[in-house]
Order: structure tokens, then sequence, then C-alpha cells
């Protein structure tokens, strides 16, 4: 671990974290304002919980689409990706002749919110089985012409894969489903502060993602961004359910902490400071080490080059089960996500952030090592 750059985050120093990407770190500097903000809320919170709050909540979405690259007037936060998407799967029209396609690489809880609204219609869910490893574009697309015959009115897709860690084809899924008449929705949950996040360049409907994987602000935050084509409410009617303004309508779930929004722009302003030093282009070669010294030991990989994302990778192991790695780990004190694919495959996936080093790659590297050659 780098000792600079872990100084910075309040990880245990006995630990080696590869799993960031599961549940975000929230850096010192960005839990000091969280401690601030608290405080000043509770000093005054009919004002600071009351109509200030739209106000701040609109600047913190504006900074963030800015950094995304996205229409801020499209784009609203929320508590997470869950929320967004439940909110976007209770809003959109189906009906009993509807069909929706969902990837089986797809998050297990996004999956299951579909196969939820599609029972309560009467529609038709399709789960397409996504080749793993993943070699090329023409190799999804024949699945999902082979798979779903006819119409389609919703696809389900991730910008990346969460367990194989696969950076999907968007623009290719956008006509496809375009081509079937429907529309795609983009979970991107490991987008913001990864990779460019242009919705429009994918022709999608709606992009939910979570900010407090990649940003190091506090969890949990996340955010919706819709074309002007869907009206899209939260899951739960509160009071400001019915409003127009996109910001206000999310921006009341009942009473709850404002805090992580209202951290973007400090946790914006610490990832820039990152990247502007070089930090996040040293993670990306981190991963592609890491690449590299995994499939010398037999780990093999989800995916082609063009599909593996900047600082997110994941791979098969051969021959061993997920709690054998899962134990590994564990014992040596390493972090990182183990579980099942959808073939039941067990798979390891690594991130990288600015306080790995390279003895952070041995190390995991040599642990997986021991496993598979007993």
């Amino acid at each position: 671990m780098k000792p600079e750059a872990s100084a910075a985050f309040a990880l245990r120093p006995d630990l080696t974290q590869f799993n960031h990407a599961s549940y975000g770190l929230s850096s010192r500097r960005i839990i000091a304002e969280g401690d601030r903000l608290r405080l000043q809320i509770e000093s005054d919170p009919t004002v600071h919980l009351g109509s200030e709050l739209t106000r701040r909540l609109a600047a913190q979405t504006t900074s963030v689409a800015e950094v995304l690259g996205v229409d801020g007037t499209r784009m609203t936060l929320c508590a997470n990706a869950t929320s967004a998407a439940a909110a976007i799967v209770a809003s959109v029209p189906i009906s009993p002749d509807s069909t929706v396609v969902v990837l089986d690489v797809e998050y297990s809880s996004i999956r299951r919110a579909w196969e939820i609204a599609c029972s309560k219609a009467g529609a038709r869910l399709v789960s397409v089985a996504v080749p793993v490893p993943l070699e090329s574009t023409d190799a999804l697309l024949a699945t999902l012409d082979d798979q779903v015959p006819g119409r389609v009115d919703y696809l389900q897709v991730s910008a990346i894969t969460s367990s194989t860690a696969i950076r999907m084809p968007l623009p290719a899924l956008g006509e496809w489903v375009e081509q079937r008449g429907g529309r795609l929705i983009v979970d991107a949950a490991h987008g913001p502060g990864h990779i460019p996040l242009p919705p429009e360049l994918w022709d999608a409907a709606a992009v939910f993602g979570t900010l407090h994987k990649w940003f190091p602000t506090l969890r949990p935050v996340g955010f919706l961004w819709l074309n002007s084509e869907l009206d899209v409410r939260p899951a739960e009617v509160s009071l400001t359910w019915d409003s127009s303004d996109l910001v206000e309508r999310f921006s009341w779930p009942g009473t709850f902490d404002p805090v992580p929004r209202l951290c973007m722009e400090t946790a914006i302003g610490q990832w820039l400071e990152w990247q502007s030093a070089g930090l996040i282009d040293d993670c990306v070669k981190l991963a592609d080490a890491a690449d590299q010294l995994l499939a010398d030991v037999g780990a093999r990989h989800t995916a082609a080059t063009e599909f593996k994302p900047p600082r997110l990778r994941s791979f098969i192991l051969d021959g061993v089960t997920a709690p054998q790695i899962k134990d590994a780990l564990l014992a040596a004190g390493i972090r990182a996500w183990v579980g099942n694919g959808a073939g039941g495959e067990c798979l390891l996936r690594l991130a990288t952030h600015i306080y790995n080093d390279e003895n952070d790659v041995d190390r995991v590297t040599n642990r997986i090592q021991e496993v598979l050659s007993r």
C-alpha cells in the first residue's frame, strides 16, 4: 500500500484493499466535510432540511453533471443506484404485450426488479446469457438475435457489469434495441469517476448509477439521468413526488440524511486533484499489471481487451470454489470481491485505487497462485 496515498483514507494499514468498487471508500477530507455539514444541519434543521435543501442539492447536481459531461437539466441526485432503478422500473409503461430483455450478467437486484415488474404486468421477460469470456461485439449481438426474436420494449444493460467487470459495447446495444423499437436502460453503477458517461451517444432513454463507488464521497449517493421522453417518479411517494422539477422531485424521499449528496462537490474536487497528479492513470497501469500477472498464474480474463474497464478487472478461476478463494484472501488480509458468475464459475474481481501499489498486486497474485496450485 502506498503510504502517502493511504494517509488520505482511514483504511487499516495491515489490509490490502482491492474491493472499493463494492461500497466505495470515503476519504478523510470528505469524512471531515460530512461532519461539518451534519453539525451545520443540526444547528438549525428547520432551515437546513427545509426550503434551503433543494437549492443546495440543485447546486451539487450541477457540479456532478459538469464532471460527468451530461445535461444537468435532465439529471438528479438520489439515494443510490438501487433507488434510481426502482424509480425507473416503477415508472415506465409495461403491459402484457411488452418484452423486457435483461442480460444474465446484470446486477442481481436489478434483474429481480424487472422480474417483479414484468410478473405484475403479465409482460414477457427474456434473460439473455452473455458469452463469458466476451470476445466480440458481433458475438454478443448474435446471441441477442438468437435469443430475442421480434419487438423489444426495454433492454437493461450495464455500462460496466458488476461481477464480471465487462465494459459493454453500449453504442451497438443502443442501436440494436432501437432497431427492435425499444429503449435502452443503462446501469452505470461503475461509471462515474471511472469512465465517460455520454448517454446521448448510447441512445439511452435512462441512465442510473452510484457516485460513492469511484468518487471519494460518503455513502450512499446515486444519480439518475433521463432523456426527454421518460417521466420517472421516485418509487416512494413523498412530498415532492408531484414536482415538475427533476431535482426537487427526488430531493425529499421523506426524512433522510442529505450529507452524502452535499459532499459531492468536495469529493469531485479531490478526485480532480488525483487526476491532475496522474494518480488515476497510475491506477490504470496497475490494473493492467494485475491483468498480466494473474493470467500468468492461471486466471482467465472475463473479456477481450476492448471490453476491459480501466480500473476494474474480473477473472475466472478454474478448479476452485468461491469459498476457497474468499477464505484464502481473508486470511491473508486481502479484500477483493469473490463470487459466482451466471454459469457457476468462480470469479475474482479487483479494483485499483490510488493507495494500491505493485506490492499489493504481488500479494494477491501470490495468494491466488497458491490456491490454484493445490
